[in-house]
């Protein structure tokens, strides 16, 4: 849980220092580890709270607030609560803490405390929050991943004769998606795979490494476009949970365990679904998913959902920006209005009070909306109901989180209705082509969804959803090479402090402001 409330108070002078320093090319980040020694007295807003100690055993300080991580003792010492961050966003604060700390007997000289208030100050260039190994982690990005044959950044602007460029190129040329085969025979040398394939093996920033997240992928075919998704999301501090459809061929199978493989964190799940549209089984690798990940990791801390098909609009450390700003709240479409109520009819009235919601299947939730759904009994029994309506996965998750009576962490308490402005629905980007989801495709659409072609790039480079769906690796081909270039080019300018990203958007969303806590 993350307090942020202001700080008063002093440090103890007698502790042993068990820390570091980092200052690195100007951009300054410091993690300074202490043995139970960093001490401070701060309290509750409300009046009723006793007041406590603050141990931290550990800082780090970004451009606009200081971030204390540690635990709460009460008299006689005895902890209360361990892994607590507090944040203090006062300049004023932060300048006497830093100051307090360099009165200590540390490592933490008057110099470097100069520039931190400095930096804090906002003197500094902005950069991402501490690095690593910013020398040793440079190396990810000294590969060429610009697109040869086109000019992906003419068409991101929506310059109409490079459009028509990639268009034609594509018409006449067939992707070079590396095959099942070629996946199966790469994998038998799993360091020479991840080099090759350009995957990032390091955190990059310590706020990225202090906040994993939990991601499902769910495919069928096509394991060339679902690898390219998981090098795009993937860094080691994160889990992955691959289902692999039971109809899949046989090299589908064997290539996805070649990957798999590669990887400590990233597994196949421990059965396969026959996955029919429509049915329990759109659901169910979404549920074994989740129970695998809560019990494979304690540490990560939102859940996020994909299929083989879709591809990021943010990089991981925007997405890691973005779930703290969310600060617990769950992203999920919901609606009674525009539901089909006939699909409820035969499951007769739901359990325990609550109100069917109709809502996408993929979700951006916290853990404990995670636990609830696996652990709890009341989710338990209205799984159960949801076996007998039509398209349980798209009345499951959403109704959980539109009934506040519940009481699940990150559920929201105001009406159920998606919009664009009050509670838009961010975890997908979905062009349907009605109601609230409907622009134009410049791409082609299948069973009403646009499948996106380069013309819809120019609209995708500025969403501000997380996902976007849908991408045919065989259709358009640029339309997915040039969004890949993209990240790769974001999280590189990100990592060499060229590019900032404000989350302030997200913070003041309505779904965030009105969640239960």
């Amino acid at each position: 849980m993350m307090w942020s409330i202001g700080i008063g108070g002093y440090f103890r002078s007698k502790f042993m220092v068990m820390g570091l320093v980092i200052v690195s090319l100007g951009a300054l980040f410091y993690s300074v580890e202490y043995t139970n020694s960093m001490v401070m007295q701060t309290s509750f807003n409300h009046k009723s709270s006793p007041k406590k100690k603050f141990y931290a055993n550990r800082f780090h300080l970004q451009r606009d607030h200081l971030e204390l991580l540690g635990s709460y003792a009460g008299r006689n010492d005895t902890v209360l609560a361990t892994d607590i961050a507090i944040v203090v966003e006062d300049i004023q604060s932060i300048v006497r803490i830093l100051k307090n700390i360099s009165n200590t007997k540390s490592h933490v000289t008057e110099k470097v405390v100069s520039k931190s208030i400095s930096y804090i100050s906002g003197y500094e260039t902005s950069i991402p929050d501490g690095y690593i190994n910013r020398k040793e982690d440079e190396k990810y990005f000294k590969q060429n991943w610009n697109v040869p044959e086109v000019s992906c950044r003419n068409i991101f602007d929506g310059n109409e004769t490079e459009l028509k460029k990639a268009e034609d190129i594509a018409k006449k040329t067939q992707n070079a998606t590396l095959t099942e085969s070629d996946y199966i025979k790469l994998t038998e040398d799993c360091e020479k795979f991840r080099k090759e394939r350009g995957y990032i093996m390091s955190p990059l920033t310590y706020m990225e490494e202090n906040f994993p997240i939990a991601f499902s992928l769910l495919l069928f075919k096509d394991v060339g476009q679902a690898e390219r998704l998981l090098r795009a999301v993937y860094r080691p501090q994160n889990i992955y949970c691959v289902h692999v459809d039971q109809k899949s061929p046989d090299d589908v199978k064997k290539a996805v365990q070649g990957i798999s493989s590669c990887f400590d964190n990233i597994f196949l799940t421990p059965i396969s679904f026959d996955v029919q549209w429509g049915t329990m089984t759109v659901l169910e690798p979404e549920l074994l998913c989740m129970k695998e990940l809560w019990e494979k990791s304690k540490k990560w801390k939102y859940f996020i959902n994909l299929t083989g098909q879709e591809f990021p609009l943010k990089t991981n450390y925007e997405l890691v920006q973005i779930l703290q700003a969310y600060d617990g709240a769950n992203d999920i479409e919901g609606t009674i209005i525009r539901a089909n109520n006939e699909r409820w009819q035969n499951a007769g009235t739901p359990p325990h009070n609550i109100t069917a919601t109709k809502g996408s299947v993929h979700v951006t939730v916290n853990r404990d909306f995670v636990d609830y759904v696996i652990n709890n009994p009341i989710a338990q029994d209205f799984l159960n109901w949801t076996r007998n309506v039509d398209f349980p996965d798209e009345t499951f998750f959403t109704s959980l989180n539109h009934n506040p009576q519940l009481g699940i962490r990150g559920s929201y308490k105001g009406e159920p209705e998606t919009d664009p402005v009050l509670k838009p629905f961010l975890t997908r980007f979905k062009n349907w082509g009605e109601g609230i989801f409907d622009w134009p495709c410049r791409g082609m659409r299948v069973r009403y969804i646009c499948v996106f072609g380069v013309g819809d790039l120019p609209l995708l480079y500025s969403r501000p959803e997380l996902f976007a769906n849908k991408f045919y690796w065989n259709y358009q081909r640029f339309a997915l090479d040039c969004m890949e270039e993209l990240m790769y080019n974001r999280t590189r300018d990100e990592f060499l402090g060229k590019l900032t990203f404000d989350p302030t958007f997200y913070r003041n969303l309505g779904f965030v402001k009105n969640k239960i806590s």
